[in-house]
């Protein structure tokens, strides 16, 4: 499938002049982006740096309950991060040790992510240089795009719509927590014409089922390459004039020489070729705030199993209590991670246990940033040799403080209690951002308001590293939104230049 899926690298290095718009990068950012400027007849090549494992979300796949083979799946892409404070890093020599994971493949992590898909709220961009209103549009067209149900009305899903659910829902409202059913990226419409419900939104499903994925030959459409790494962009004046990109499977270097380039590999790994790729973009703010949830989860053991179907809860943020709050069970005991992100679907009716935890907005510091080691690492191109100084505020210390005391309120209302609580590390919860801020001024952020670099005419970014802080939701479907506005613009950039 490959060599019918994929492009040749050779192909495109022979005529990379041709391609309107190179990405980097295959999550939701990334073929968003590429599939918004693709529509409007644009030549788009996206660049992955890891392999194919799955053409789809791993929850939708017949995969999803071999409790063996997940783990399996995560282990063949996975590698490790090094997120630590700065006391840790003054007293340790030499290379950091891992104490988190990411992963790289073709969907990204959106092959993945639990599907959980609410919208940030209006003081969540109190610093951003546009407002919810403006992004608003683009909410609804990502939301549309991904087939987000489950939020109320006709589109709830059947086996979200339980009982339970409705006893666990009048049980927190009536005790002052207002809670709702989790709007899920999960599509569950009927087959019809031919059309077949795709499940969870995934990237690569996506950019499968678009009709856009084409052979390169500079025609529009979207040409993909997996196992390519850009390890550097060559700045000359106020251009990008080279991406040098490393063929993992040859083990050989190309270099391409694209219209334009987006970034959209994540907020650390676009910082971090940013960086290395030594960029002059004028602002001091290069690789700084960068930033993730505050992770706190728990599970609660009921007083007695439901006997009914799933029940899939959030607590919404306000604008004085600035973290929500998922619940989904009920099961026999487990414990959240990154296998266990579609655990939902799988419930029992004589399960006692629920999934719960809080995602809290940090406090936004400047110092925490990205370093690299710049050390040679053949095999990843570069994308291993960083880590992350971050240091929690004390208003970071008493928000998770008061997460953790929040946590009881919700499972004694519910009709339990907690059974085990974990404040987690930064860099768990997966939710980065920062590196390229937006600001309106060059002096404010390294980016604009659309993504593109300020000083440098064909360089932009469309994940989550332009943000100004995060929000207190799952980023993904924001992460989206985000793209499709900085698509617009850059499309009408491209179309105009001719």
């Amino acid at each position: 499938m490959e060599s019918v899926v994929e492009s040749s690298l050779d192909s495109i290095a022979a005529a990379s002049d041709k391609i309107d718009c190179l990405v980097i990068g295959s999550g939701t950012a990334g073929v968003t982006t590429a599939l918004s400027l693709a529509k409007q007849g644009l030549s788009v090549v996206i660049l992955e740096a890891g392999p194919w494992v799955l053409p789809q979300h791993v929850g939708t796949s017949p995969l999803r309950s071999q409790e063996e083979i997940v783990p399996q799946i995560h282990h063949l892409v996975k590698y490790g991060t090094a997120w630590h404070d700065s006391e840790t890093i003054e007293n340790t020599r030499g290379i950091l040790p891992s104490n988190n994971n990411a992963w790289s493949l073709v969907g990204g992590r959106t092959v993945f992510w639990g599907g959980c898909t609410p919208r940030f709220i209006e003081s969540d961009f109190a610093d951003w240089p546009f407002d919810l209103a403006e992004l608003e549009p683009y909410y609804e067209r990502a939301e549309e795009i991904m087939h987000v149900s489950g939020s109320g009305g006709d589109d709830r899903p059947p086996f979200m719509d339980s009982p339970a659910q409705a006893r666990l829902l009048d049980a927190l409202n009536d005790g002052g927590i207002e809670a709702r059913p989790v709007p899920l990226c999960v599509d569950t419409g009927a087959a019809r014409n031919g059309y077949i419900a795709r499940g969870f939104d995934c990237s690569i499903d996506r950019l499968l089922r678009s009709g856009r994925l084409v052979q390169f030959d500079g025609r529009p459409g979207v040409s993909l390459v997996a196992e390519a790494v850009a390890t550097c962009l060559y700045q000359d004046g106020d251009r990008i004039s080279a991406v040098t990109v490393l063929d993992r499977r040859r083990d050989r270097k190309v270099d391409l020489h694209p219209r334009h380039i987006v970034l959209a590999g994540g907020a650390i790994q676009s910082t971090r070729l940013a960086m290395y790729s030594e960029l002059d973009t004028g602002s001091p703010d290069l690789g700084k705030y960068i930033d993730d949830h505050l992770f706190v989860q728990s599970v609660i053991k009921l007083d007695k199993p439901l006997e009914s179907a799933a029940a899939y809860l959030m607590v919404d943020p306000t604008d004085e209590r600035r973290y929500h709050v998922q619940m989904q069970g009920a099961f026999k005991e487990t414990w959240y991670s990154p296998y266990h992100a579609t655990v939902w679907l799988d419930t029992e009716e004589d399960g006692e246990y629920f999934l719960c935890y809080c995602f809290g907005i940090a406090d936004n510091q400047r110092d925490n940033r990205l370093e690299l080691y710049r050390q040679a690492d053949p095999t990843s191109g570069g994308m291993r040799d960083y880590h992350v100084v971050y240091d929690r505020s004390p208003g970071d210390v008493a928000l998770l403080q008061e997460m953790q005391d929040f946590m009881p309120k919700v499972a004694e209302l519910m009709g339990g209690k907690i059974h085990k609580i974990q404040v987690n590390k930064p860099g768990a919860a997966l939710h980065e951002v920062g590196g390229l801020r937006m600001g309106a001024t060059r002096d404010d952020g390294v980016t604009d308001s659309a993504g593109r670099f300020w000083g440098i005419r064909n360089l932009s970014a469309h994940d989550s590293s332009i943000w100004r802080g995060q929000g207190t939701a799952n980023s993904y479907l924001t992460i989206t939104a985000v793209a499709l506005r900085c698509s617009e613009y850059l499309a009408a950039d491209l179309i105009s230049a001719g």
